[in-house]
């Protein structure tokens, strides 16, 4: 068993070390970029810490003990601060978000240090020390709870992003969405999986092995992955009222604002000419269609035109354009000019993105996948 953890530990650290070299060659020098050299700088002091204690290296487990110490109390909010860091304006986003490092702040100036200078001196310098280490095992319960908590709040935060990108963009990137979503399950599940292993313990008794070092194999599976991909994730900013979720009150008076001034007689006439710059003008098919834009092609402002979707037409700006394209794949499928070209082929030719957004979209519009409705075709319908 040891010899299998020693080629993980071995492997972790060689990835995150060429993580950390990448992202300092980087040219892009950004928050998210400075936050995930932080993430895998403190992951690489984990992993050095558990080669160190597995090989009885003393020098080296002092050295790395800061950096254990303090994964799951600090990580959550790291975490949660890149989630941020990706969707919001860089300017004071620290200090805004300071306050949520506070816990790990305190935590490292009365435990972390603290039980570094005993280790040193072979002997609690406080006696506090001594109940918290013969609790540890609770205690680490707690910090992963902790850790699980701010996880969720982060995985919430990009729901909130997406979200907002959908009522304001036509086409969502799935590589930066479905990323920061796998990115975040994956915690959850390693979190899991180590409070289980705990948990296990605690009642049941300890194992005849160090349940510790099993939680190496899947998190060093986890950084590669997360390596591969996050070291190049893009970066999606978002104005700040885009972010905010609205409410009650806030619908009522945006609705005063934009719509109660406007008879039935003008949103019928502002209807015909959207349906027209739809139709006629094709706008669809601008691959990055955004609410703005389509807003100043029948001269109106951007609110007035999100208002006039949500609460007159019951739709959202990202389904009404989606609705557009499906339609347009569909007269593609039964016209025989596009029997030679693919289905993705046909997507991109009518303003989708991405295969993966074409397949989920058209089967929320159709209830069957482009492929099975292409096949339920009869020849009299090309």
């Amino acid at each position: 068993m040891n010899l299998i953890i020693v080629f993980f530990l071995t492997t972790g650290i060689v990835i995150n070390t060429l993580i950390i070299l990448l992202l300092i060659k980087s040219k892009t020098r950004e928050l998210p970029q400075k936050l995930l050299l932080l993430f895998f700088s403190i992951t690489l002091l984990y992993i050095i810490h558990g080669y160190a204690q597995i090989h009885k290296l003393r020098s080296l487990y002092i050295l790395t003990f800061i950096g254990n110490s303090i994964i799951e109390i600090f990580m959550g909010p790291l975490i949660f601060l890149y989630i941020k860091s990706l969707f919001e304006k860089e300017k004071k986003l620290i200090k805004k978000y300071f306050v949520h490092f506070i816990p790990a702040l305190l935590y490292l100036l009365c435990i972390s240090i603290p039980f570094v200078i005993s280790i040193i001196k072979r002997g609690f310098i406080f006696e506090y020390l001594s109940v918290f280490n013969d609790h540890s095992d609770l205690i680490v319960i707690v910090l992963l709870f902790y850790f699980i908590f701010y996880t969720l709040l982060s995985l919430h935060s990009s729901y909130i992003y997406k979200n907002a990108m959908k009522a304001n963009f036509s086409t969502i990137s799935e590589n930066d969405f479905g990323w920061v979503k796998r990115m975040l399950i994956g915690v959850l599940i390693i979190l899991c999986f180590d409070i289980t292993s705990i948990l296990y313990e605690f009642i049941f008794g300890e194992l005849n092995f160090e349940t510790d070092y099993l939680t190496f194999v899947p998190v060093i599976i986890y950084l590669g992955y997360l390596g591969y991909y996050g070291v190049n994730q893009s970066k999606i900013l978002l104005p700040n009222f885009l972010i905010n979720t609205p409410t009650e009150k806030d619908k009522k008076v945006k609705k005063t604002d934009y719509l109660s001034t406007v008879n039935n007689k003008e949103l019928q006439h502002l209807k015909l000419l959207l349906e027209n710059v739809m139709s006629t003008d094709k706008k669809y098919l601008e691959e990055d269609l955004t609410l703005s834009v389509l807003a100043d092609a029948i001269s109106i402002s951007d609110k007035k035109l999100s208002a006039f979707l949500n609460q007159y037409l019951n739709t959202t700006f990202y389904d009404y354009v989606n609705k557009y394209r499906v339609e347009s794949v569909k007269k593609k499928m039964k016209s025989p000019k596009f029997d030679n070209i693919t289905l993705l082929g046909i997507a991109y030719e009518s303003g989708f993105k991405s295969k993966t957004s074409f397949n989920r979209i058209f089967k929320k519009e159709t209830g069957l996948s482009p492929s099975q409705y292409k096949s339920s075709l009869q020849p009299s319908d090309k």
